[in-house]
This record gives structure tokens, sequence and C-alpha cells, in this order.
């Protein structure tokens, strides 16, 4: 067949394949991006072989990784990243540091070396951001406690993958210490080069190219001039041997800060759909199926082994930096995944000889594990963190100390908000204008932080706990309010509060319809049902003959 019209067919049987996977993982109530990365090993060349050719497997990878990359910079924001603090920041360095270190330890005992060692603790550092941000969207976890620490983490892995590709680069060219040292400033000077050239088409080139009044005749112009930055971008990274991935995620960084930022994530951001599909099938057509069948077990151990240790090593991370014990072990479910910029540092590392095609399988075949179970950690993070905890830590600890319980003692008639989101602190702010006193409940320490600079009592604490109500005076209380994004834990809680005083007034939040019941059910006295009442006031008011401003709530 035609070399192009060949492109073209693997092109629809990797979309196609997509499609069909994508479609039996969301039936099994898995991640469709679980299903991209089956559909890859399914077509690639070592099982049906519709795409049979490595080499269209490598240009497929290079391209998903570079339009992924690019859709990623265009969203990113330095602002979003700023608000989040410094402690996600703190600890995800550490925990990549932690990484390097039992790379080059692991790589010593199995006698890859040092190098190789090192380069392989890099590649497991990162988590999933494409992953995991998918299912904490779905759960509606991103606005709890352990949905904005495990994003803050991401968020700074994503940035730490530019250092990382140097470091790995590095590795790969070998020699002494003042070699490498010398071969690390050489590509960071290309990068600052490329970062400076980038920085000038996009500020002094493209306005000049754009005018206003041809854009506002042809919104299609700055798409095409978005596609050529990052196409540019690309080439330039790969011209200048550093990773061509990281070219188009400068492309995308640097657009985002333009002046047609909005327009370009509008048009652009829609196809970041196809850029995650292309990206993960290409993971998939990677895995030799017959190698992981004959290590099967090496596989399995390497995978649930790979979690088990993220795991383990972001919860030691975060504990320092003030996290509780709840919202650690939540985040660090959520992060127990090797994500998709590891295969980046993986081609680098292959690519300077640094892993073998053993090495190589191993890593992908686990990452490939690790994704799997994704959706099941992820998704289930809160509830996890609760079952595992009470299992390992002291009741007399999780509930909090005796600092929480000193905190409320005294307090009679008040008011308890569980959950400081922005629903918790609309429901606050009201209860104060009605001079009652309020104690806000939290597992995040930065909202119970932010809870006392407004003038409430607050104490940390997971509320499905009994010693934690108990300390909040629960028997005193006039009022709770469960505000919680999670209708489960909201649930659970609202079972607790009865049982522990059952003449207490609740009033619960339900984000779905359906969970309404099952909360009036556990006991809740009153339960704003968001999805009904969110509907009744839009009929009501796009029934109105008043204009409200586009802001104005009604």
């Amino acid at each position: 067949m035609d070399g192009g019209w060949k492109v073209i067919l693997d092109i629809l049987v990797v979309l196609s394949s997509a499609l069909v996977f994508g479609l039996v993982f969301e039936r099994l109530k898995l991640s469709w991006i679980a299903g991209c990365l089956v559909a890859g090993v399914v077509i690639g060349p070592t099982v049906l072989r519709l795409v049979d050719s490595t080499d269209a497997a490598r240009m497929i990878a290079e391209i998903g990784v570079a339009l992924l990359l690019f859709a990623i910079g265009l969203e990113f924001s330095v602002k979003d990243l700023l608000a989040l603090g410094w402690r996600p920041a703190a600890a995800a360095a550490l925990s990549i540091l932690l990484f390097c270190l039992l790379g080059a330890g692991a790589g010593q005992l199995a006698g890859l070396g040092l190098t190789s060692g090192i380069a392989l603790g890099a590649a497991v550092s990162l988590g999933s951001t494409a992953v995991v941000l998918r299912v904490l969207k779905d759960r509606n976890d991103l606005d709890a406690g352990h949905g904005r620490t495990t994003l803050g983490i991401l968020l700074v892995q994503d940035i730490a993958l530019v250092p990382l590709v140097l470091l790995v680069t590095l590795l790969g060219q070998g020699g002494g210490l003042g070699e490498m040292a010398s071969g690390f400033g050489l590509a960071l000077l290309k990068t600052v080069g490329l970062v400076i050239g980038l920085t000038l088409f996009v500020s002094l080139v493209v306005p000049r190219l754009l005018d206003d009044r041809i854009v506002a005749k042809n919104r299609e112009l700055p798409i095409i001039m978005g596609t050529v930055t990052c196409i540019g971008a690309t080439w330039a990274a790969h011209e200048l041997k550093i990773s061509p991935a990281l070219g188009a995620f400068f492309a995308g960084i640097l657009l985002a800060t333009s002046r047609y930022s909005d327009q370009l994530r509008a048009d652009v951001l829609p196809l970041r759909t196809l850029f995650v599909t292309f990206f993960f099938v290409s993971i998939g057509l990677l895995v030799d199926a017959s190698w992981v069948m004959q290590n099967a077990a090496l596989v399995l151990a390497g995978g649930l082994g790979m979690a088990v240790l993220k795991v383990l090593v972001h919860y030691a991370t975060l504990r320092p930096f003030r996290s509780s014990i709840l919202e650690s072990l939540a985040a660090s479910l959520c992060l127990a995944q090797v994500g998709e910029f590891s295969f980046v540092l993986a081609g680098i590392a292959v690519a300077n000889n640094l892993f073998s095609r053993d090495v190589l399988q191993f890593l992908v075949s686990s990452t490939v594990l690790t994704i799997l179970l994704t959706p099941f950690l992820a998704g289930n993070a809160a509830s996890l963190a609760r079952r595992i905890a009470k299992r390992i830590v002291p009741a007399r600890k999780l509930a909090g100390g005796e600092r929480e319980q000193s905190r409320v003692a005294g307090l009679s008639g008040h008011a308890i908000v569980i959950g400081f989101g922005d629903a918790g602190q609309a429901a606050a702010a009201t209860l104060r204008r009605t001079s009652m006193s309020v104690l806000v409940i939290d597992y995040a320490p930065p909202l119970v932080s932010l809870a006392e600079q407004r003038g409430y009592k607050a104490m940390i604490g997971d509320a499905t706990s009994h010693e934690i109500l108990t300390a909040a005076g629960v028997d005193r209380a006039r009022s709770a309010v469960a505000a919680l994004p999670d209708w489960r834990t909201a649930q659970t809680v609202v079972g607790v509060l009865k049982s522990l005083a059952p003449g207490l007034i609740v009033v619960a939040r339900s984000r779905y319809h359906h969970a309404s019941d099952l909360l009036d059910i556990a006991g809740a006295d009153f339960v704003v049902d968001e999805e009904k009442m969110v509907g009744t006031t839009l009929g009501r008011w796009a029934g109105s003959d008043e204009i409200l401003p586009a802001r104005e709530t009604p």
C-alpha cells in the first residue's frame, strides 16, 4: 500500500479501536483511557498486527506526546499553581528526589547500573495528570481536600518534566562529573535559547502577523498560527537535540499567555480528546504482548509494587507539610500510578542506551497496570483512606488529638459545618448572620486555617469519626450542615450525626438528585437537591421579564 495511505489507515485503526475498547471499558465502569491502552496492545505489532510497523508505532507515539503536551501547555496556569501554595511543590520535589534515590539503589541491586537506576526512578516518580484529573472530575472530588492536594502535586510533576528530561539526557551521555556538568549546562542553554526564541516569536512576530482586523474577519487564522507554532517548536527542539515534546509543551505555555489564548483554548482544547486518544493508544502499541505473557508474574509484581511504593513515598512526603492523615493518604492513593510523562523519559532513556528492551517492556507493562488500577484507587480515595487509617492509626491520633478537643470546650447551641469548600463557606457565612456560633470541621489543614482566619472555631478531623463529632460537641449543638462534595461520605456523616444526637437538625447537600433519597433515609432533616434547585432557578429566571447582569446570582 502507498506509504501515505498506509499512515491514514493506521490512524483509522487507532481511532476505531480506541472507540470500541473505550465503550467496552466505560460499560465495565473503568476509565476509557485504560481502554485506549488495551486497544493499542491488541492492534499492535505483537497481537493482531493491524499496526504492524514498529516505526509507525513510534511515530504515532511521538505525535501523541507532542499533541498532548501542547494541549496541557495551553491549559497551564501559573496563577492556579501559585494559588495552591508552596506545600504541594515542596512535597512533589521531595518525592521525585526520593524516587531517584530509590531508583539508584534498585539499579545497583538489579545490575542495571547507577545511571540507569536514576533514570528509572525519575520515570516512576511522575503521575498521570490526564487519568487522575478525569477520575476526580467524574467524582466531583477536585474541590475536596485530597483533590486539591493531588492537583497541586500533579501540576508540579508536569513542570518537573523539563529538568528531568535534561537529567535523563545528561545521564545517557555518560562521562565524568565534569563532562556531565558541561553536558547539563549545554542542554540547559539550548532549552533557554528555545524558550527565548519562542517568546520573541509569540510576543513580537505573532501580533504583527495577526492584527485585530484580520482576526475579526477570520478566526481560523489564530488556530493555524497555533498549529504552526507547535509544529515549529517541536521541530526546533528535535534539531537542538532536546526532547521534541518539550518544544510542544513550551509552545503551549507561551501561547497561553498571548492575547489570543482564550480563543485558542476554545478552539484547540476540544481536540484534546483526540490528542489523549492518540497518546494512550500509542503507549499500548509499544507493549510486547508475548513478552508480557512470558513475564506475567514479574509484570504483576512490578505493577502492584510500584503502586504500593508510590502510595508510601507520597504519604511520607506529604505528612511533614501539615497535611492531615486522611488527606495525605487519600492524595497518595490518587497518585499511585506511573503517568504518561514517564513514557517521554523512557523514550529518551532508550535513545541514550540507558534502558534495554526488557527494562522498557517491564516499565511500560507495569505502568499500564498501575493506570488500570487508577479509576478504583482515585475514585474511592476518601473512603479507602478512612478504612486504611482506622486499621493502622490509633483512634485518638486520627481524631485530631486533645488540641482540637480543647478548642470547642464549652460550646453549646452552635452549628457544625462539615466541609469548608465553597458550599460550606457560604453556609457558615449565612449562619454567622443569624448570630449563631459556628464550628467548622474539615480534614484539609489549609481550609481549617482559612476558617480560623475568618473568625470561626475550626478543627481538623474526619467527620465520619464518632470521636471527632463528640469532640465537636455534637450532643450540645443545635444543627449541623453536611456540605460535602461526595454524597457517599455525606451519607455516612449524616448517619453518625443522628446516631450520636437524634434530636440534632441535620441539613445535607446533595450534588445529584439520585442521592437525595439516600441522604433522607440516612436521617437528614433537610436535603438540598442541587440539580433540582438549579433547574428550578434556571427555569424561573428564564421565564422572568427581569433582566439580570450576566454574573448576578438570583
